[in-house]
């Protein structure tokens, strides 16, 4: 048997880009609200207008208990309610998503589904801009020392 020897310096180990980096966004606490009434109001319509499918009714239920985690992390950071951001990933606009088309294929309030869609575009307006996430306790949460990068106080999104 041969056994090859190599005196090769180890190489320092290539960060994994196979994986699709999670990405979060800043959400107000009066965002958040507003993101609940949809999501429950979508899971009402959906349940109104599809009894069978009993898998997905209250899907909100758990990712609105993670956001208020989250909120309940941040507010700890932040004093003021008013200026508490809580971070909601990406993929969580899906469920945004669905719950405003239940709005308004199964004939809810229109309302809602109007102020779901401007929450959409609010968020995703806000996609591809950076801020540090930290983990408090495993709970993510944006950074209170870290700067924004775009003012989230700002009742409209600003004009280009």
């Amino acid at each position: 048997m041969f056994f090859r020897r190599t005196n090769r310096a180890q190489r320092p180990a290539q960060q994994r880009h196979d994986f699709p980096r999670v990405e979060y966004i800043p959400m107000s606490l009066t965002e958040l609200q507003a993101f609940e009434r949809v999501m429950v109001h979508g899971d009402a319509c959906l349940r109104r207008g599809r009894p069978d499918l009993l898998s997905l009714h209250n899907r909100s239920t758990e990712l609105i208990g993670n956001l208020y985690r989250s909120a309940g992390a941040a507010s700890v950071h932040q004093a003021d309610p008013a200026r508490v951001r809580i971070p909601i990933q990406k993929g969580d606009l899906f469920w945004l998503e669905s719950a405003i088309r239940d709005i308004e294929q199964y004939r809810g309030d229109s309302g809602l589904a109007h102020e779901g869609r401007q929450l959409l575009n609010r968020f995703n307006a806000l996609l591809g801009q950076q801020r540090a996430v930290i983990h408090a306790g495993g709970t993510p949460m944006f950074d209170p020392d870290a700067p924004a990068p775009v003012i989230v106080d700002a009742p409209q999104l600003p004009a280009h």
